[in-house]
């Protein structure tokens, strides 16, 4: 039997408790070498099991114990079994003949063998309460086991969890008291469940690091149970001595008979312990915390019950945490379903960096913090309280962060930050980068906020005993207040910030450079005005000057025939001048009110094209340049206003003289292409920049070359609202300068080849429609995509007697015929439409399950006039068909077939 030595080791984690080389007195250990079965090491009390005088070095282990089983054949063949790894393996081991003192203990006894740096160590347990029939069943999984697991399914929180463990944990092993007890990121203990027969409670007290140091944790991580019999009762010691025996200690990490550190003995003695059981919880490899039992007098719990509790503590650490990451997920969830909310909230405002002021309460409660600030290289947005911006920008480069994705998570700031700047009473701080290269960071702001910790013992709440040797005597309850600190970041919050940074900030800070983009721009176009509005000054005066000068000098000589001419025409072409120039500001000024209106006619575009070149002819000639003029389709019509159309025209002509140089070529071009004419005025002048380009229809923009500083430059701006109104579209190309530019424009053609028929838009009446009643009693649904062609269509058939419903596109028309089967008598339907074209809506008509829909009849009215369209659209299920632009009189002709008279006829 040794006795206890006094440390002499300065730091508790020093202790090498893996070499203690003792047992506890329940226990005999036996260590051969594998290789010859030479017994090496023996417990101090090998002798009250064992006849056999053993000598280490010399005697064998065939003269003690027989191989355990048929399977391993040799004790080399169960060393190769456990070699290298931190693991053992249990056996019933059969005793040699005439081996045992005790006639009366069973023959086969129960035990484990492990590796220990080379020797094969086998610890016995042969105790008489073990009968041979209870040996066969001491596999831990051998045994049922769920009647020791609590049910947890209803347990709220994981300290229901604990204390539901604790409970029947308790009723198995009888000790008097069970915690639960979980360790934090820093390994600081707290016991978060129990079960006790005594009036002294440990729950939701705190334990130190140092209680359990790190040596002790890395030995908890490999040997999962861990018993002391009795604090009064002195270890065995292992012979031969290692002062004496001229051996290595023996490395009794994975005994399950250790004895422990005369510290830890002294620990349980001022706890009031007589004996200890420990299991440890484990998950993913991790220590997750202890199930530590203690009762006030010996109890010894036999080996195969140990291994059942090894074998419950898996399962105790898979039921603890997964409660833990549930209830951490649903606080998590909680607050990311918040989070979420208030950065869509704060997306609906124009400016969501300055809205955050709106959300401030919600989103600092979210995350925790008492303010946050947005850090951008052109300002600061900072909501709740905040230090000062010196303070700030002082921190942002003491803290500085370069690279991506990194943060800073402080809980207490120096001291000599504290003393030194105004923090406003600020301990805490989080800077998120979001882009360091660009000099984008959140940064988060934590008060200090006043804890109370509940220590088990005045001692464990100083940190400063935590290397000391000497065992702290007290375990009543202290309370502890730790101030001027922040609480901690925790992984959550870090997560939930980034959130933010992930969600909101790149979207706010796009938003706000499109914002600044817009301000910018209409810097620019209030630039831009002023210049118009000097321009419009001189353009004015530059004619009025023309018309004063020449009248005074008519009026001289009143009698001068010929100066009075040249008078009369300089004051003739000013006069017009001023009138364009008024004409374009008029025109303008409509536009933007919405008071423009449109007189449309079915008017031929060709014609028009023509009709407004021809007239350029002499200002070209003039210049020598040479203007090529050839429009297709010669008879193709469109719905406009024979006067605005004729404007845009002349205004790209216009553009087309001024900035094409002497001798060079301006074509015109037009071609009907599908529902649309296609025209063009292209010229191998001046040429645009791609800048140029993107701004060349912009209100008050003049380009920065001289060529483009002459007039308002209202022109191509008038220009494409004019061919919008139209339904059109117009743009620009050019190759770049001295390239020439050429001007696209395309417009829909009319759905009906009416001469004289007049509709003007925009309020203004209908007027020389030819009344008639040759389609009186029919209804049509008409399905037309383009707006203006769809009121004409209306209006021609309304007047012919005919009952007319109107949709936009093929999915309508479907809703209305569904809705109303019987209804209409006729669909007249356009081909190329949005949502669902002509070809589809016809095709679903004739699958319809319902007669009335299936047999309606459906005329095609299109601008896909090519032979395979007429093929295709009949195929598809079309009655008829008819191409764009119409004549009024065919169309008339045609859906006079279907009318109701006729058809009963």
């Amino acid at each position: 039997m040794s006795v206890h030595n006094k440390p002499t080791l300065q730091n508790c984690e020093d202790e090498a408790i893996h070499l203690i080389e003792s047992v506890q007195s329940f226990g005999y250990v036996i260590a051969l070498n594998p290789r010859d079965k030479r017994i090496q090491v023996v417990s101090s009390n090998i002798n009250e099991l064992f006849k056999v005088d053993i000598v280490p070095g010399e005697t064998l282990i065939t003269e003690l114990i027989d191989i355990p089983t048929p399977d391993s054949r040799t004790f080399q063949n169960i060393y190769e079994s456990i070699e290298g790894g931190k693991l053992r393996r249990a056996y019933q081991w059969k005793f040699a003949e005439n081996a045992l003192h005790l006639e009366d203990w069973d023959k086969e006894g129960s035990g484990v063998a492990f590796d220990s740096d080379g020797l094969l160590v086998i610890e016995l347990e042969p105790t008489p309460q073990l009968t041979h029939e209870a040996a066969q069943q001491w596999v831990p999984m051998d045994m049922d086991v769920r009647p020791l697991l609590p049910d947890v399914e209803n347990c709220e929180a994981i300290g229901d969890v604990a204390d539901a463990i604790a409970k029947v944990f308790q009723s198995y092993i009888g000790f008097s008291s069970v915690m639960v007890y979980r360790f934090d990121e820093k390994y600081s203990g707290e016991v978060i469940g129990e079960a006790t027969k005594s009036e002294r409670s440990f729950k939701g007290l705190k334990f130190p690091a140092s209680d359990i140091p790190k040596q002790a944790r890395e030995l908890y991580l490999s040997n999962r149970v861990r018993c002391v019999y009795d604090v009064e009762e002195a270890p065995i010691g292992l012979l031969p001595k290692i002062d004496n025996g001229n051996r290595a200690p023996l490395d009794l990490s994975m005994s399950m008979v250790r004895s422990v550190s005369p510290l830890h003995i002294q620990y349980l003695k001022n706890m009031g312990v007589r004996s200890s059981f420990s299991v440890s919880l484990v998950f993913e490899g991790k220590l997750w915390g202890l199930l530590a039992c203690h009762n006030h007098e010996p109890i010894y719990i036999d080996q195969k019950k140990r291994l059942v509790c090894e074998s419950l503590g898996h399962l105790y650490a898979w039921q603890l945490h997964t409660k833990a990451l549930h209830e951490k997920k649903e606080q998590f969830q909680s607050r990311q379903r918040k989070l979420n909310s208030i950065v869509h909230q704060l997306t609906t405002f124009a400016n969501p960096l300055e809205a955050i002021t709106q959300k401030e309460g919600d989103l600092l409660s979210v995350t925790e913090s008492c303010g946050m600030a947005v850090v951008t290289p052109s300002g600061r947005y900072s909501v709740g309280i905040t230090p000062s911006d010196k303070t700030l920008e002082l921190l942002l480069d003491k803290f500085a962060i370069t690279q991506p994705e990194q943060s800073v998570a402080i809980n207490r700031l120096t001291d000599d930050i504290i003393q030194n700047n105004d923090l406003n009473g600020i301990r805490g701080i989080y800077i998120s980068c979001v882009s360091s290269k660009l000099g984008y960071y959140t940064v988060w702001f934590r008060e200090q906020r006043d804890k109370t910790i509940r220590w088990a013992g005045k001692e464990a709440a100083n940190k400063d005993v935590s290397k000391s040797l000497t065992p702290r005597n007290s375990f009543d309850t202290y309370l502890q207040s730790v101030a001027d600190e922040a609480l901690d970041w925790t992984e959550d919050d870090k997560l939930i910030i980034e959130g933010f940074d992930h969600l909101f900030i790149p979207y706010a800070l796009s938003l706000k450079a499109s914002l600044d983009k817009q301000i910018s721009k209409l810097e620019e176009l209030d630039k831009a005005k002023d210049h118009f509005l000097a321009s419009i000054s001189h353009e004015l005066r530059s004619p009025l000057n023309s018309i004063v000068g020449w009248t005074d000098l008519a009026l001289m000589d009143v009698t001068n025939v010929e100066r009075m001419t040249d008078a009369l025409g300089v004051i003739k072409r000013a006069a017009s001048t001023q009138a364009a120039l008024i004409n374009d500001i008029l025109d303008l000024s409509r536009i933007i009110s919405g008071t423009m209106k449109l007189s449309t006619h079915s008017l031929n575009i060709a014609d028009a094209i023509s009709e407004v070149s021809k007239s350029f002819e002499a200002g070209f000639a003039s210049k020598n340049i040479q203007l090529s003029i050839h429009c297709d389709d010669s008879h193709t019509q469109i719905l406009g206003d024979s006067l605005r159309i004729k404007q845009v025209v002349n205004n790209l002509l216009s553009n087309a003289l001024k900035f094409t140089a002497k001798g060079g070529t301006v074509h015109v071009r037009g071609k009907r292409e599908h529902s649309n004419y296609l025209f063009r005025v292209r010229d191998n002048g001046k040429g645009m920049t791609q800048e140029q380009l993107s701004h060349v229809f912009e209100r008050f923009y003049q380009g920065k070359n001289e060529h483009n500083r002459h007039g308002l430059g209202l022109g191509l701006s008038i220009v494409k609202s004019l061919v919008e109104m139209h339904g059109g579209e117009i743009y620009a190309h050019s190759d770049g300068p001295n390239s020439g530019t050429t001007f696209f424009v395309s417009l829909p053609i009319a759905p009906l080849s009416l001469q004289e028929d007049i509709i003007e838009t925009k309020n203004s009446q209908i007027s020389d429609l030819t009344k008639s009643l040759r389609l009186e009693g029919l209804r049509i649904l008409v399905a037309e995509d383009e707006a203006d062609a769809r009121d004409f269509i209306k209006l021609f058939l309304e007047s012919n007697g005919a009952r007319v419903n109107v949709v936009k596109n093929g999915l309508l028309a479907w809703k209305e015929i569904n809705d109303m089967p019987g209804a209409f008598d006729l669909l007249l339907s356009d081909i190329g439409m949005p949502e669902l074209d002509g070809l589809g809506l016809v095709t679903k008509v004739r699958a319809s399950q319902i007669p009335e829909i299936a047999k309606l009849n459906a005329v095609a009215l299109t601008a896909y006039a090519y032979t395979s369209d007429r093929v295709k659209a009949l195929k598809a299920g079309f009655s008829n068909y008819v191409s764009k632009p119409v004549d009024g009189e065919e169309l008339l002709t045609i859906l006079e077939m279907y009318s109701p008279d006729k058809n009963r006829r």
